[in-house]
Formats: C-alpha cells, structure tokens, sequence
C-alpha cells in the first residue's frame, strides 16, 4: 500500500516518455517544401510531398493551375506578392487541405474546393469569372479572403456544401457576394463586408433537380457589412434562416423574397427570422431610447423585422491586410510542440514527486 505513490508517478513518467516518442514520431514523418528551392512549381512540389507536408511557396509569379489531391497546407510567403496566374483556377480534391497567402487571377475559377475539413484563408482573388466555390463539401472555413472583381457569378458560392464557416471577408465589385444554393445548408456567415456588387450581396437559393426541389435552409447570416449593391439578400425557397444584426446600407433592394415563381412550381413559402437588423431607409422611431424601432421594418406581406434597430452594428473591422506577412495559419507556436513541451514539464514534476518520496523514505529508515 505504501508504494502506491510510487507506482503512480511511475506510471506518470512511462506514459510521458510514450506521448513525447509519438509526438516525435509524427513531426518526424512531415516536412516543409520550399518552391522554387526544393521543386521549380507548386504542381511538382505537391506531386513529391505526402499527407501532413507544408509546402511554402516564396514571393513571384507562378504561372500554373495546382491541383491538391494531398492533405498538404499550402503557404505563400507573402500574399501580394506571391501570385498564382491561372487559367482553369487552383483546385482541392483532398479532405484537409490549408490554402493560404496567396494572390489569384486572371482566370476562370479562383479556388474550387471538392473536399471537407478546408481552410481557404488570406488569399488574394481578383479578375477571375468565380471566386472561392464549394462543391458538396463540408466543414470549412473560408476566413479573412479579398475578393474584387468577380465578374460572372458570386465571389463565394456553395453548392450541396454544408456545416462551413464564411467569416471576416471582404467582397466588393462583384457580380454577387456570397451565394448559397442546391440544398447548402447549415452554414455560417458571419462579420463580412459586402460592397458595390451588381446584383445581389448575399443570395439564398433553391434549385430544382427532378423529382425534388434542393433548399438551402437553417443558415446563420449574421454581422455583416451589405452596402452598396443591386440588393441586399434575396431568398427563394429557403427556410429556418437566421438573418440578424446585419447593416443593410444603401442597397437599391434592400432584401427581397419574391417567390412567385417557385410557389407555382409546388413550392412553400419561405419562413425565416429576420430581426434586429439596421436598416439604412428605415423611418421608424424609437420613443423609449432603447435602440429598437417602435414599429416593423417592412419587406413585404409576408416579411418583416419586426425589431429594426435605430444604429448600425458594431462590428470587428477586419485584420489589417488579413494576414499581410503571409503566414495564413501556419502555426507561429506549433500544436505538437506544445503538447510536447507541455508533457516533458508533466514528466520534470513527477520525476520531482518521485525524488522527493524517496528523500522522505530514505530519513525514515535513518
């Protein structure tokens, strides 16, 4: 029975000494790929490396279209000034995958990913026909990306895409900002600036695939900067949509939800909650100085917020540059380091523990 604490911190120390082996084991088996150093392109570069690699790309021009078909995070060095000139855009077939740091254009697709669990993070894309395009994917985050002049269809557009995070964004001059359709749901849109797009800043859409209609329902819309453009949101056959606490400033529509055609079509109407938002043409009142409108924004028969708030949301500006040194998420303080150094101070204490127990046991003898 008196050995006990022994035994304990024994265990303690076996069990440190395993994890740090297996940390070890696993930074061991990744490596970092410099371009142009170790391979001439990104393409060859992600053609020689393997699951958990980083490549990091240096600062140039780099006139290929990639296609990610490994669990790779990939780097560059400084977004403005490391450039991607493609023409049938930088692809991510792989679950996994970072993109960080980089600057797109001139070509017909920015980024499309087909795969899960993505970061899309302080990219740069610019002149191309689309942005950033989800395809039935699920799980990522498109995060602190600038987009201008997207010019055939939405900057950010999901398809059959559900459960991502679309947060701290800037879209301006685009054909559309953001755009959910084919059954996207579950999404998360949150504390974007949306300016000067032609048509519509975000876009919820159902389509019709015989026999049965795909609605993106159940989305978050909340916190975001809608300024400037043809309309602010528009809904068609979407429902259980929380659009809240967002400025619609200026916008010549400011949220539509004409459904016409689609209810003949056999579709219901769309039911959302629609509140607290600002609106900029908003004429109401606010007697008791709460910061609530005495009487309803009104968007049509069927749409209201029914609590308009007098003042614009406070929201975050976003990060300067958005990660202007290039690092995107590259870890500054790596995750197995610090479980590493995390579990050797574990071991230091028990071994302290031990050397302590053994002191006191070593007088009592005496």
């Amino acid at each position: 029975m008196k050995n006990k604490p022994v035994l304990a911190l024994m265990l303690i120390v076996a069990l440190s000494i395993s994890l740090v082996s297996r940390v070890q084991s696993v930074k061991a088996s990744s490596k970092t790929i410099t371009v142009p150093d170790d391979y001439p392109t990104i393409e060859s570069a992600i053609t020689n490396a393997n699951d958990g690699d980083i490549i990091f790309v240096k600062k140039g021009v780099y006139v290929e279209n990639p296609v990610v078909n490994k669990s790779i995070s990939l780097v560059g060095e400084d977004r403005a000034s490391t450039v991607i000139d493609v023409t049938a855009g930088l692809k991510v077939e792989k679950d996994n995958v970072t993109i960080s740091g980089f600057t797109i254009y001139d070509g017909w697709q920015g980024i499309t990913v087909s795969a899960n669990y993505s970061k899309i993070s302080n990219n740069k894309i610019t002149n191309t026909q689309y942005g950033i395009v989800l395809l039935s994917s699920q799980n990522c985050t498109i995060t602190e990306n600038l987009l201008q002049s997207i010019g055939l269809s939405a900057a950010i557009q999901l398809s059959y895409s559900n459960n991502n995070l679309i947060k701290n964004n800037y879209i301006e001059s685009c054909t559309e900002g953001i755009q959910l359709r084919a059954g996207s749901s579950n999404n998360m849109i949150v504390e974007n600036v949306i300016a000067d797009c032609q048509y519509v800043a975000v876009r919820l859409l159902a389509e019709y695939s015989p026999p049965k209609w795909y609605n993106p329902n159940g989305n978050t819309i909340m916190r975001n900067n809608i300024s400037n453009s043809g309309c602010g949101t528009t809904v068609y056959g979407s429902s259980n949509n929380i659009i809240s606490n967002n400025n619609y400033v200026n916008n010549t529509i400011q949220f539509s939800a004409n459904e016409d055609y689609y209810l003949t079509l056999g579709g219901s109407r769309s039911i959302n909650t629609i509140s607290h938002n600002y609106w900029s043409d908003y004429n109401g009142t606010d007697a008791n100085g709460d910061g609530i409108g005495d009487t309803s924004y009104i968007i049509d028969e069927n749409n209201k917020d029914q609590y308009p708030l007098i003042k614009p949301v406070a929201i975050p500006e976003l990060p300067d540059g958005a990660g202007k040194n290039g690092a995107g998420d590259a870890e500054p303080f790596p995750t197995w380091l610090f479980v590493a150094v995390s579990v050797v101070f574990v071991a230091v204490i028990a071994v302290g523990l031990l050397l302590v127990h053994f002191k006191k046991q070593k007088s009592k003898v005496e």
